[in-house]
C-alpha cells in the first residue's frame, strides 16, 4: 500500500505549472500492465517506468524465455509500481516548483500559446523563433 504524498502549499500559478507538467509526465496503470503482459519479455514495462537498466537486462535475455515468465508475473505488480512512480514524480515536481528550482521535464517542452515580440510589440504564435513583423529573435 502506498502512502499519501503531501504536497506543499502552492500559488495558483505554481499549481497550474504542476498540473501541466504532471499530466504530461504521469504514467497510466493500464498501459503498464499491458506492456508487461504483451511486451514484457523485451522489458518494455521497465522502459516505460524509466528503469532502463532492467529493461536492457530483459532485452539481453529475451531469447531464453525466462524474461517472459517474469514479466507475466510482474504484470500483477505494475499498478502499484506505476502509483509509486507517479507519487515520486508529484513529489519531485512540487518540490522543484515550490523551491524555485528548474522543473524537470519528462516530455517535450511546453510551448506558450503566443509570444509578444520585444522589438515591435506584436503577438506571434508560440513555438516560433523570429518575429514575422520585424525579424527580431524571440528566444
Amino acid at each position: 500500500m502506498t502512502q499519501a504524498v503531501v504536497l506543499p502549499a502552492m500559488t495558483d500559478q505554481q499549481r497550474l505549472i504542476f498540473e501541466t507538467n504532471y499530466r504530461a509526465a504521469a504514467k497510466d496503470e493500464l498501459t503498464g500492465v499491458l506492456l508487461a503482459l504483451f511486451l514484457g519479455g523485451f522489458g518494455a514495462h521497465h522502459f516505460y517506468l524509466r528503469r532502463n537498466g532492467l529493461g536492457v537486462l530483459y532485452l539481453i535475455f529475451f531469447w531464453t524465455g525466462i524474461s517472459y515468465v517474469i514479466a507475466w508475473v510482474e504484470c500483477f505488480f505494475m499498478p502499484e509500481r506505476v502509483r509509486r512512480y507517479n507519487a515520486a514524480l508529484a513529489l519531485a515536481l512540487s518540490t522543484a516548483i515550490s523551491t524555485g528550482a528548474p522543473v524537470p521535464l519528462a516530455g517535450p517542452p511546453l510551448q506558450p500559446a503566443s509570444i509578444t515580440c520585444r522589438g515591435c510589440g506584436t503577438s506571434q504564435p508560440g513555438g516560433v523563433r523570429y518575429c514575422a513583423h520585424c525579424g527580431a529573435s524571440l528566444i
